[in-house]
């Protein structure tokens, strides 16, 4: 007889398919001292006599036991994740002996140092052959110098130049370094700057920019060269120029303390000589001296009579235009000035001028003539 499926489920539920392994955890609570830990229940397979039976079931047929062969086992796991890992089947393999793991650590040391004393030697190698090359480099007659080129040379004799240098035929090239040539060469008063090249195998190059003396500045009993750029590089010296504008008038020991009060001054005087080149009198009225008063004013000394010309302060421009013309009108007069005044704080436009006087024609006594000689008409 067939039971239907209905039939079945009156009776009771048919036995479903255990699977391989069910786990089921539960939380208990932990003991103070102690780490929080779960109860793991692990059910075992069921062997094949205990699996239901597929296909059509008698009703004489009645449900398949409980198998008492069944085993259950309970343990307990703990909640961290590395303890949990430590379960599992993989961490109840046997360690690996302790010969293997010395093994490989005294291998591991072994090769370490191999490799430090691989980079060692590379490093001893290096600089040995770095050293022989240097050494033939610095011997080898290939590298002499054999050519020196000088350029922007105008003052200066070559021979100072090289001395000043430190370079001569046949030193060898790498003997000189270009930075240190170039400084030696700009300790040098007359030279404002330097460029050094050096080429291969063996000419080294010198271009210099010597300096302008513009001023001679009086300090005391000494006398001081000044460049355009109003430095004071050197003390005047034989066979140095002194054709040049003198200054004047300046207490030496504050020229040496105030070193802002000195940038100025110098600044204001190297713009008045651009001015007087501006106003067109530089060649007409050359300056003899400047001369540099207690307030700071500027007092001048032009032409070959040194006719004064006092100016003040800056700006001297307009002030020096002014001079133009009254020169102008004086020139078309016949006539000379011995002093103008252009310092007038309060009136800039008034100018003061005093007239060099003439000197009174001398008569000479003229000889008496001789008989027979004719008299002068």
């Amino acid at each position: 007889m067939v039971r239907r499926r209905s039939d079945l489920e009156e009776e009771g539920p048919l036995r479903a398919k255990p699977r391989n392994v069910r786990v089921r955890a539960r939380e208990e609570e932990a003991p103070v001292d102690e780490r929080p830990r779960r109860k793991v229940e692990v059910r075992t397979r069921p062997s094949p006599e205990e699996r239901p039976r597929r296909g059509k079931t008698s009703e004489s047929e009645p449900p398949a036991p409980k198998s008492s062969n069944r085993r259950v086992e309970r343990t307990s796991v703990p909640d961290e994740p590395a303890d949990a890992l430590a379960a599992t089947p993989l961490a109840s393999l046997p360690p690996p002996p302790r010969g293997g793991q010395r093994f490989v650590r005294a291998r591991r040391i072994v090769l370490g140092t191999l490799k430090l004393v691989a980079v060692l030697a590379g490093i001893a190698g290096a600089i040995a052959v770095g050293r022989l090359t240097r050494d033939y480099v610095r011997t080898s007659p290939a590298f002499a110098i054999a050519t020196i080129e000088l350029e922007g040379r105008a003052r200066l004799e070559e021979s100072e130049v090289l001395r000043a240098a430190g370079v001569s035929v046949g030193t060898n090239v790498f003997e000189l370094a270009p930075e240190d040539v170039r400084a030696r060469l700009e300790r040098h008063p007359w030279i404002a700057s330097a460029e050094v090249e050096r080429r291969l195998p063996g000419t080294f190059r010198l271009r210099i920019v010597e300096r302008t003396p513009s001023l001679v500045l009086a300090l005391g009993p000494s006398l001081y060269l000044v460049d355009e750029s109003g430095s004071v590089f050197k003390e005047v010296a034989p066979g140095d120029p002194v054709d040049l504008p003198i200054v004047s008038g300046i207490e030496r020991d504050r020229f040496l303390r105030e070193r802002a009060w000195r940038t100025a001054l110098l600044s204001e005087i190297d713009v008045l000589l651009d001015d007087w080149r501006a106003a067109g009198l530089w060649r007409r009225e050359p300056i003899a001296e400047i001369h540099v008063e207690a307030d700071d004013g500027l007092v001048l000394h032009v032409g070959e009579d040194a006719m004064e010309v006092r100016l003040g302060r800056a700006p001297f421009l307009p002030k020096l235009r002014k001079l133009r013309r009254v020169l102008d009108r004086l020139q078309a007069e016949s006539s000379r000035a011995l002093y103008v005044h252009l310092d007038n704080v309060r009136r800039p436009d008034r100018v003061v001028v005093r007239l060099r006087e003439e000197p009174e024609p001398v008569v000479e006594a003229m000889p008496e003539a001789s008989a027979g000689e004719p008299t002068p008409g």
